[in-house]
């Protein structure tokens, strides 16, 4: 209705316009003629003809004036006004903002999919940064309290990522639906019996029509094929990425956490468990005075082993996996072994140390008190040999094969020369001499049939008996 309305507005001023334009051409085509300018110019002139004329004049033509515009009047009431081009103009743009406002409407309904769409993407990204966070924090061996809390952490910042993804949605979206509700106000202020009228005149447009859907399709397969390119090719990236991730993940653990797989190494790890740690042996303290291992080398050798276990320590800390962390420990439980059994050896050591020197010293005490003995006994068998004028007697008889035998200092023999062990006047056993650096020993040549060497039988030389007979 408001557009009929419209509609006669304009014809209505379109015909006063033409009428008075027509009015004022038909009076600029006539002469001007003023009673007063011609009263002025005749008012001395007397004459009754002028006046009559004049008079006459002027019924004529105010008898032709009214006619003219009776004529006119009816020639412009006949007229038919045609209105079809009005007509034809506001259908026109009628059906443009329409086609317009639904065109608009597809976009924004488009705008508001890629929003949906984005969002969904957002929340799978934040969900897989989350989750490689989670596969970060589990290879670090950081223990249950640390990994728990840092988990605790990425999973906060996650929610709060998405909630920033939502919240933005929500406010975009809210945005596009205020729009999508405007266009659609605009859609429906044009009322049915309008936009009828305007469809039942869509003959006459349906070249622009048919162009404009055909444009508008191809429009809307566009953002939709452009939407599908871009949603696979972000699916194919996502992919990619994910493999080249793991690729590298895999390539790096096998390089710097690896797998020992030889038997030997297995035997070793398999198992595997820190042993109790029990306190190193301390270093004995006849170390330093036996001058085997002073202060400075215990200093040392505690420093070396300090640096050991600070470094190990370090390197544990590192979130290695597969064989390495079991390497590390074992490397250093062996490297704790070896330390303990080289100080308990050390310990072992001294003490064995402190004992054999005092073995060596008591041993040498009566070495020194068995020697003084001896020279006392070597004395007293002197002075018995030479009150009883023999060269030598035997002192221990028990190894046949080595007599132990005393003789006179004056009297000299040869290595492997003879004599004879006698008992008063009787031969027991001839015998033959052994020098062993300053000491002669005996061995058991002969024994006479019945006898026996035995202690305190007297040594003779062989040639000393010949010079006795």
């Amino acid at each position: 209705m408001d557009n009929d309305n419209e509609i006669k507005q304009l014809i209505r001023r379109e015909s006063d316009s033409f009428l008075k334009n027509a009015l004022i051409q038909s009076k600029g085509k006539e002469a001007s003629y003023n009673l007063d300018t011609e009263f002025e110019k005749t008012r001395h002139n007397k004459s009754f003809v002028v006046v009559g004329v004049t008079a006459l004049t002027i019924l004529i033509l105010g008898v032709a004036a009214v006619a003219v515009t009776r004529v006119i009047e009816r020639n412009i009431a006949k007229a038919p006004v045609n209105v079809t081009a009005f007509e034809d103009l506001n259908l026109k743009d009628i059906l443009d903002s329409s086609k317009r406002n639904e065109s608009d409407l597809a976009r924004a309904k488009l705008e508001l999919s890629q929003l949906d769409s984005d969002l969904k993407s957002g929340l799978d990204a934040a969900d897989r940064d989350y989750q490689s966070s989670v596969e970060s924090i589990r290879t670090r061996a950081l223990g249950n309290a640390e990994e728990s809390r840092q988990i605790a952490e990425a999973a906060a910042a996650r929610d709060a990522a998405q909630r920033k993804l939502k919240s933005d949605y929500a406010s975009a979206a809210a945005k596009k639906r205020g729009e999508m509700a405007t266009i659609q106000k605009r859609i429906d202020q044009y009322d049915s019996r309008s936009l009828a009228q305007a469809k039942a005149a869509q003959s006459t447009l349906a070249n622009e029509q048919t162009a404009f859907d055909i444009e508008k399709k191809q429009q809307a397969d566009l953002y939709e094929s452009r939407m599908a390119d871009l949603e696979a090719a972000r699916k194919r990236d996502v992919a990619a990425l994910t493999r080249q991730k793991d690729d590298l993940a895999a390539s790096l653990t096998a390089r710097y956490n690896p797998k020992f797989s030889d038997s030997r190494a297995s035997s070793l790890l398999s198992g595997w468990s820190v042993p109790a740690q029990s306190p190193l042996a301390p270093f004995h303290p006849y170390l330093g005075p036996a001058g085997i291992f002073d202060s400075a080398a215990e200093a040392r050798l505690d420093a070396s082993f300090g640096n050991l276990e600070y470094l190990s320590s370090k390197l544990q800390a590192v979130p290695y996996i597969n064989s390495v962390p079991s390497a590390l420990s074992r490397i250093e439980g062996e490297a704790r072994v070896s330390i303990a059994a080289y100080r308990t050896a050390l310990q072992t050591a001294g003490s064995g140390l402190r004992t054999r020197d005092d073995t060596i010293a008591a041993l040498t005490a009566r070495a020194e008190s068995a020697e003084a003995s001896l020279e006392q006994y070597r004395l007293a068998v002197a002075a018995y040999a030479r009150e009883n004028h023999e060269s030598g007697y035997v002192i221990d008889a028990r190894d046949g094969a080595r007599l132990l035998i005393y003789l006179d200092p004056g009297v000299s023999v040869q290595d492997g020369s003879l004599g004879y062990v006698v008992r008063g006047d009787t031969s027991v056993a001839t015998v033959t001499f052994s020098l062993s650096g300053a000491s002669v020993y005996a061995k058991v040549a002969k024994v006479e049939e019945g006898e026996s060497p035995q202690a305190f039988d007297s040594i003779l030389i062989a040639a000393s008996r010949e010079a006795a007979q």
